[in-house]
């Protein structure tokens, strides 16, 4: 495999890995905002 084809697999396999990365961490986000939002909700009843 050449330079010019490894460039080719790296930019074909890295907008998937940094898609997969941005979507774990807004999933971890939204759980951990809902947990927050949750406790606020229980403790003010």
């Amino acid at each position: 495999m050449n330079y010019q084809e490894g460039l080719m697999v790296f930019e074909s396999i890295l907008p998937t890995i940094v898609g997969i990365t941005l979507g774990g961490l807004v999933f971890i986000g939204i759980q951990e905002f809902w947990h927050e939002f949750s406790v606020e909700c229980k403790g003010g009843l």
